[in-house]
């Protein structure tokens, strides 16, 4: 038996989620493009909407890992919209918690939102950033099947310090 939980997120989760997003942007700021301060402003409404079901949006989804009812690990879909780009989604805000990791969340985490992902009509490919260096990060993408395509130094800068970002893709069908 798994010592989590996995579940989509929804609205009801906004708060949850929120706290989440922002704790793992102070802990790791290399690892995304959004910035904390930036978040920290957004209203919770955002981050609401964000986990509403919309019909304009189908391939945008979030997954939740749960420990004790507590939201420990997140990961979503957004998808591309543009009539040339519809095949394609990216896998964006991973980030399971230092209390999760190392108990197989992360794995299972972009496991299902694969499995998941293949069941969405017209969707063809996922593609992801990675910090350079992360290596525990690229693995568990590469097990499910990413594969590097390229890597663009100084993507991402913060407090004077860049970093490059590995750039990968794993084709559905």
């Amino acid at each position: 038996m798994t010592p989590f939980s996995l579940r989509r997120l929804g609205p009801e989760d906004a708060v949850a989620y929120q706290a989440h997003r922002l704790r793992g942007f102070l802990e790791h700021p290399d690892a995304f493009t959004s910035s904390f301060e930036d978040e920290e402003a957004r209203p919770l409404a955002w981050s609401a909407a964000r986990l509403a079901v919309d019909a304009s949006r189908p391939h945008d989804f979030f997954l939740g890992a749960f420990k004790n009812d507590s939201l420990q690990g997140a990961v979503g879909l957004q998808g591309r919209y543009r009539p040339k780009e519809r095949h394609n989604a990216t896998l964006i805000g991973m980030y399971v918690t230092p209390e999760l990791a190392g108990q197989g969340a992360a794995l299972a985490l972009v496991q299902e939102l694969i499995r998941q992902a293949r069941e969405l009509a017209g969707l063809e490919q996922i593609d992801l950033t990675v910090t350079a260096g992360n290596e525990r990060a690229q693995r568990i993408y590469e097990v499910c099947g990413f594969s590097v395509f390229g890597v663009m130094p100084r993507a991402v800068k913060v407090d004077d310090q860049y970093y490059a970002k590995v750039h990968m893709v794993l084709r559905l069908s």
